[in-house]
This record gives C-alpha cells, sequence and structure tokens, in this order.
C-alpha cells in the first residue's frame, strides 16, 4: 500500500504540483507522466481509427495514409495557439497576476475558433480532391475514402478547439490530471463506437471520424463540468469574440505562429516523401511507412506529453527570473525522455511485428513497415536533445528559433535526402533519411540553445540597477 502512495503522488494523481519550489525533477514527473498518456491516448485516435479502417482493405489504408499530413496541419495550427496561450498563460501566472492569465485564455479560445473556418474546404468533394491530389493521390477511390474521413474535420475542430485550450490552463495551474481524464474518456467512447458505425452499421471509413466525434463531444461536456469547479480561470464554450482581443491575439501568434509553421513544415516534408515513395516505390512504400509512423508516434509522442509538461513549467519560471529553476528542468526532462521514450524505443525496434500485425498488412508492407521503425528510432537520441531545447525556445518567447530549426529538419534535410535515397539504395534503406533529417535538427537546435542561453544570462542574471 506505501508503495501505491509513492506511486499515486509521483504521478500526480493526487494534489497539484508546485512548479516555482520543491525538487525540480518529481516535480517534473508529477506534470509529465499525466502529460505523456494525454499525448498518447491523443496519438490512440489515429492508431484505433487506421487499425479498424486497414481492416477495410488495403484501399481504405492507402487512403488513410494520405490524411495523415492534414491532420498534422491540421493540429499544427491548434498548436501554435495553444502553445502561444500556453507561454503567456504560464508566464503571467509566474507573476501573479491572475486577471491577466483569465484574459489570456479567453483570447486564445476565440482565436482558436476562428481559425476553424480554415478547414471548411474539407466538407466539399472538389476542395477536398484538389488538395489530396497535391499529395500524389490521383485514384478516383482513393481520392472518395479520403473525403469521406476528413468531411468531419470542421465540425470536430470546434470541440477539439475547446479541448485543447481548456487542458492547456489546467497544464498552466498544474493540474495535468483533468486533461488527461479527458482523453481517457473520449478515447474509450471512440474504441467502442469505432467497430459499431464502421462494420455493424456499415458506415465505412466515414464511421470512424463520426466515432470520433462523439467520443470529444462527451469528453468536452466533462471537460465544461471540471471548469466550472477546478480552476481559478474560467472558459465559455461559446467565448465572445471582441476586437479588443486583437493585442492578445497578437502576442499570442508571435509565439504560437512559428510553432504552427514549424509543426506544418513536418506536414509539408511529409506529403513530399509520399510523393517520392509513391512515385519511386509505389502506393505500397507509402502504406508501409504509415504504419511505421503510427507505431514510430507512441515513442515519439512521449517526448511531446514531456514537452507539454516541461512549457509550462519553464514559462512559469521565467516569469519569476529564476534561470537555475529553469536548467533543472531542462536536465530533469531529458532524464525522464531518456528512460520513458529510449524504453518504448527499444521495444519497439525488438519486437515491431506484433503490433504492426494489429493493421493486417501484407506480408511485403509489414517487412518494410519493420526496417522503416528500427533504422527511424536509431535517430531518436537527437530528436530527445532538439524536443527538449524547442521547449525553451516556446517558453521564453524565441519559437522562431523552434521554426527554423523544424524546417531545416523536415524540408531542407529530409526532403533532399528522401529523394536522392530514393534513386541511389533499395526500399528496405531509404528509410536512412530520418535519422539524417534528425542529425540536421539537433545540430541547428544546438546553434539556437547556445544562442538563447547566453542571452538568458545576460537578462536574467544582471544585477538589478537599485532605484532612488
Amino acid at each position: 500500500m506505501k508503495f501505491i502512495k509513492t506511486i499515486k503522488r509521483m504521478t500526480f494523481l493526487k494534489g497539484k504540483a508546485e512548479m516555482g519550489k520543491g525538487p525540480v525533477l518529481s516535480t517534473l514527473i508529477k506534470l509529465s507522466i499525466p502529460c505523456i498518456a494525454m499525448v498518447l491516448f491523443h496519438t490512440l485516435f489515429h492508431l484505433v481509427d487506421t487499425i479498424f479502417i486497414s481492416w477495410l482493405g488495403d484501399r481504405h489504408l492507402v487512403a488513410i495514409s494520405y490524411t495523415f499530413p492534414i491532420q498534422i496541419g491540421v493540429f499544427s495550427v491548434l498548436g501554435g495557439v495553444g502553445s502561444g496561450m500556453t507561454a503567456l498563460c504560464g508566464r503571467r501566472l509566474g507573476e501573479d497576476n491572475l486577471d491577466e492569465a483569465r484574459s489570456t485564455a479567453l483570447a486564445g479560445m476565440s482565436f482558436a475558433y476562428l481559425l476553424c473556418l480554415l478547414w471548411i474546404p474539407f466538407l466539399f468533394p472538389y476542395t477536398s480532391n484538389m488538395i489530396f491530389r497535391s499529395l500524389g493521390a490521383s485514384d478516383a477511390e482513393t481520392l472518395r475514402q479520403a473525403w469521406l474521413y476528413n468531411m468531419w474535420i470542421p465540425p470536430t475542430m470546434i470541440l477539439v478547439s475547446f479541448s485543447y485550450i481548456v487542458s492547456s490552463v489546467f497544464r498552466c495551474q498544474a493540474n495535468t490530471m483533468v486533461p488527461l481524464k479527458y482523453l481517457l474518456i473520449a478515447n474509450g467512447i471512440n474504441i467502442v463506437l469505432d467497430p459499431i458505425f464502421i462494420f455493424t452499421l456499415g458506415w465505412g471509413i466515414t464511421g470512424a471520424a463520426a466515432a470520433t466525434f462523439v467520443g470529444r463531444l462527451a469528453g468536452v461536456l466533462y471537460l465544461i463540468k471540471k471548469l466550472k469547479f477546478e480552476s481559478e480561470i474560467q472558459v465559455p464554450l461559446i467565448p465572445r469574440i471582441r476586437l479588443s482581443m486583437a493585442p492578445i491575439w497578437r502576442k499570442i501568434t508571435a509565439i504560437g505562429f512559428p510553432v504552427t509553421l514549424s509543426n506544418a513544415s513536418v506536414a509539408l516534408g511529409m506529403g513530399s516523401v509520399n510523393n517520392i515513395l509513391s512515385g519511386t516505390f509505389g502506393p505500397h512504400a507509402v502504406a508501409a511507412w504509415m504504419v511505421g509512423l503510427r507505431i514510430e508516434d507512441f515513442a515519439f509522442n512521449t517526448l511531446m506529453g514531456i514537452n507539454d509538461a516541461l512549457v509550462p513549467f519553464l514559462s512559469f519560471n521565467y516569469g519569476r527570473r529564476d534561470l537555475s529553476r529553469m536548467k533543472k528542468g531542462i536536465r530533469s526532462a531529458f532524464i525522464i525522455s531518456a528512460v520513458i521514450t529510449g524504453s518504448i524505443g527499444l521495444v519497439a525496434c525488438l519486437f515491431p511485428f506484433p503490433i504492426i500485425q494489429l493493421f493486417k498488412p501484407t506480408e511485403d508492407i509489414a517487412r518494410i513497415a519493420a526496417q522503416s521503425i528500427r533504422i527511424t528510432i536509431s535517430g531518436y537520441p537527437m530528436v530527445i536533445y532538439s524536443i527538449i531545447y524547442n521547449s525553451l525556445f516556446v517558453a521564453t518567447g524565441f519559437s522562431s528559433f523552434a521554426l527554423i530549426t523544424q524546417i531545416f529538419r523536415s524540408v531542407l534535410v529530409r526532403i533532399p535526402a528522401a529523394y536522392f535515397l530514393a534513386h541511389m539504395v533499395s526500399l528496405d534503406n531509404i528509410w536512412w533519411f530520418q535519422p539524417i533529417s534528425f542529425l540536421g535538427g539537433a545540430l541547428m537546435t544546438g546553434l539556437f540553445s547556445w544562442i538563447l542561453l547566453k542571452k538568458l544570462k545576460h537578462s536574467m542574471e544582471a544585477p538589478k540597477v537599485p532605484t532612488r
């Protein structure tokens, strides 16, 4: 019983973490474990959908492969708003300015709702087909199936926007359990409804998207209840959008837009690689890479969970001008990442086939997917380094460093490396474009982190000039 109580304390199942005082490693563990679970459950939406859709046949699996870059683009926009709002809100709480923190959260919610208008084109087959043709899809049935899945994006994004901002609000208040429980509810309902909608009701690929919508709706109802009783910052489901919020929108954009572009560059890079793989090796290579990416996400997204915990921690202590605690937070994040991400990556490298078989691929696709997983995960130490320092860039308002690094990795290195290897090596070895791109990103991160830490040391540790 004593051991269970200790685990509960360390995983933040009880009480709040103290971001401004106390042992840094245990504080980040309390924040990170639920955040990692949140990201993994978020990934589970797409993983579960992909598994059930793959049972419909290879054509449906190829169609869902082409929607992957679109999903990244969709969430990159929300991720930018969420990152900007989290950094600003955490900083205001670190300054003990609760009123400004509340204003920032309200403005962030309104801004996220406005950006939902970007996804209207996916409601219509014509505009949807134009987008997917640009990503390399040409078969009429593939285009139709991609539209049937993505047509649910516009209505679902309202729910996702609300959950993103509210989850950020709770994280800024050192409460990561409420966002985690939201995803438990939403995912649980999605898992139950997926086979019912897809197979029992015969809705096919669109049934997967409909199940996701219903799951997120149930989760939003839970968040509304928790906001009322467990948050000092209230955010209504339908906030008033006022022009007076524009100054805060600009501040959110200054931090968040580079994050959005950074994540969008991943979608661009993946879309371009899809074209290279499809044009050189055929659609089975695209399907194999998609399966590999879904599995790799479970290792990679633990880093994103640590990032979600680290950004509010760093921004809070940045508001308190405590550089020493910020550095301890970065070191602690490296320890947590090495243990968790390293362990999951090792298991995926050694035993990829039991997970791959969930997708019921052909023997050839399974073999190619396993090869892509093993080669890609070999570069994860460089990814850990880049992601942790990207958290520092965002928390301190220097997200343009993260943008440049991501574009360099995903576009300027990944695409040429994939193109070159596609014409020089076999399909089994083309996947080395991933570690090559990770190395490029790590080198750029090292340069920018050196510049930023010098700047922070100068501005935050400089002696204060006495006032008369």
